[in-house]
């Protein structure tokens, strides 16, 4: 990322090229900055640059001279906007040798600074929570940061000494500084202000508007957050975050959503280079004597939330054990198979695994037994003999799946704390009399149970109540 600051003598301005908007027939002047290795345009017209010179000529008494003069007659030839192009090139060429250390507000956000380097950008944030920072706390649970904007924040923490002029005022950067550490939720995206990242970022290494700044290539430590209760990312990976120890002993949230990630590793050991042997590092002495327990670094002491909704996750793995407190575990639309390592976590209470690629529930109480909540949503499920010892079940959805057997439904009802079932969207939702003859199979328990979000209603329950009477009849003539 661009710093003017540390690379003031790297940098060049240049024009390559104008472009004459036929419809209108205004001209642009496409500006290539460039700060080191980091690029950007900016298309201005020469309306743009009469404006910055007098303001520049009044503020800061630079020579009225070094603007090429406004031509009224024969100011769309050609010739002229060439020599234009070339007058105003050597114009900001002037302007960063004169400008060589530290470039005023003006010419920063003429030239676009403010979007695309650490201190100028990190400017317009310490103005922004100088106004307006303790009403953006005290209105909103959560702040959004681009990925840039938590980059900036994490480099100008590196930094041995800012420029001058950004010592006090609402430009300095311990504006910043206060509002993150004051910060409880934070949300970290591609880019600012667009709902389209989402779409655009996740998969694909996007350049950040006209720059060559690629979000997902951006390396940055969470530190100034000191505070934070929940981290959400969307768009990008958490494998960007080189340092989150301090954060593990008291983030309780973590949603990531809309990325590339394969493995729930990439998230709770994101900044563990050996997360790839799926088994968190384990205290030697602990290993010695056989126990678990894992390194403090690792564990995350105080998670009770993880949220890994629409990614490419395929299993998971043994990272889940780094957060034993965990009581909700979401993992929807990815390409999960099958169910491991859940026994690591007694705790859970909540695990939402709709939109995945399940097709068998075998034996889930063994790992899973405290659940209240179980959410199988969009599978490939068509037995249900895997749930019948999940006691502590409250709700349960099997919505769009692929059952077909009334039976099936037997080894859910005699689950005794079950009050909600979902069944719509499978084969067996489309036969006829379904709602009363689902009912049935919970027998006594029949108006207790909300189906499809729908208690039964007083016709439903009574044809339930016969029905249940004859499976119950059946039944004992099977036992005789």
């Amino acid at each position: 990322m661009s710093c003017y600051y540390r690379q003031h003598e790297d940098t060049t301005v240049t024009i390559p090229k104008y472009v004459v908007e036929s419809s209108a027939g205004i001209t642009y002047y496409d500006i290539k900055v460039r700060v080191g290795t980091v690029e950007w345009f900016v298309e201005r017209r020469y309306r743009d640059f009469a404006q910055l010179h007098d303001k520049l000529v009044e503020e800061i008494s630079i020579s009225k001279k070094l603007l090429p003069p406004k031509k009224l007659v024969g100011n769309k030839q050609p010739a002229f906007l060439e020599q234009r192009r070339e007058q105003l090139e050597t114009y900001l060429q002037e302007l960063l040798i004169y400008f060589r250390n530290e470039l005023p507000r003006l010419l920063a956000e003429f030239l676009d600074f403010n979007k695309y380097d650490i201190i100028y950008l990190l400017q317009d944030l310490a103005k922004l929570f100088y106004e307006s920072g303790d009403a953006l706390l005290s209105a909103k649970k959560e702040y959004s940061l681009s990925a840039l904007e938590v980059y900036a924040i994490s480099e100008r923490l590196a930094l041995p000494c800012p420029p001058s002029s950004e010592q006090g005022g609402k430009f300095d950067f311990s504006h910043v500084l206060d509002f993150s550490t004051q910060l409880a939720a934070l949300v970290v995206t591609p880019v600012k202000d667009n709902a389209s990242f989402a779409q655009d970022y996740n998969t694909v290494d996007v350049p950040i508007g006209r720059s060559n700044i690629i979000p997902n290539r951006l390396s940055f430590n969470l530190n100034a957050f000191r505070n934070l209760k929940t981290l959400k990312f969307s768009a990008l990976s958490t494998e960007n975050i080189v340092d989150i120890e301090l954060l593990k002993p008291t983030l309780q949230t973590i949603c990531v959503h809309n990325t590339t990630i394969t493995h729930i590793n990439q998230v709770l050991l994101c900044d563990n280079v050996h997360k790839d042997c799926n088994v968190p590092s384990l205290l030697p002495e602990a290993a010695a004597n056989g126990d678990d327990a894992v390194l403090s670094t690792d564990a995350w002491s105080e998670l009770c939330e993880l949220d890994l909704t629409g990614n490419l996750l395929t299993q998971i793995d043994g990272s889940v054990r780094t957060a034993p407190k965990l009581r909700r575990l979401i993992l929807e639309q990815n390409r999960i198979r099958t169910v491991q390592n859940l026994a690591e976590l007694p705790r859970l209470q909540l695990l939402s695994l709709s939109g995945n690629l399940i097709a068998e529930c075998i034996d889930w109480h063994l790992s899973m037994g405290n659940l209240v909540t179980l959410n199988l949503a969009q599978n490939k499920i068509k037995a249900l003999s895997g749930l019948r010892k999940l006691l502590s079940l409250v709700n349960l959805d099997l919505s769009c799946n692929l059952i077909e057997q009334l039976d099936e439904v037997d080894f859910v009802a005699n689950l005794p704390l079950l009050e909600t079932l979902r069944l719509t969207g499978n084969p067996l939702a489309g036969s006829v009399d379904y709602r009363p003859r689902v009912l049935a199979r919970f027998h006594e328990r029949a108006a207790e149970i909300s189906l499809d979000n729908e208690p039964g209603t007083q016709q439903e329950l009574d044809t339930a109540l016969v029905l249940s009477a004859l499976l119950k009849s059946k039944l004992r003539q099977q036992q005789k």
